[in-house]
């Protein structure tokens, strides 16, 4: 690890110790959530920045991001809050904001719709969405 690296290392570090003292000393939380059509509303509204995988079981690409959206929850633990919501148990939201294909993601700022991306997509492409709302 070259010395820009630890900098930028203790700043992340330093950054979540931040975000965790503002959030009474909770641990921010690091992988995905289960989201249902009763809990979804609550979701978008508590947290500032949401991301929102809609998917299935019997969906291979939904296989395919799942490892994906698990690391990213990871990584933006403290600044994105990442949900999964399961369309087949979940018709009523999937119908409200449309979804025909799935994966798809959805990306909240302050409970509004920020972004959307259809498909199994690279991380980057992702990353580069949640850069849009996380700034």
């Amino acid at each position: 690890m070259n010395e820009s690296d630890r900098e930028l290392e203790e700043i992340r570090r330093k950054k979540l110790e931040e975000l965790e003292r503002k959030s009474g000393g909770k641990k921010a939380i690091d992988k995905p959530i289960q989201v249902t059509d009763r809990t979804f509303d609550q979701v978008i509204k508590t947290h500032p920045a949401v991301a929102i995988d809609f998917w299935s079981e019997w969906c291979p690409p939904c296989r395919f991001i799942a490892p994906i959206i698990e690391v990213l929850a990871k990584d933006y633990s403290g600044k994105v809050i990442f949900g999964k919501l399961n369309v087949d148990e979940n018709l009523a939201i999937a119908r409200r904001h449309g979804i025909t294909s799935i994966p798809t993601l959805l990306f909240f700022k302050d409970g509004k719709l920020a972004g959307r991306i259809i498909g199994a997509v690279p991380r980057e492409h992702i990353e580069r969405e949640l850069t849009k709302i996380i700034g």
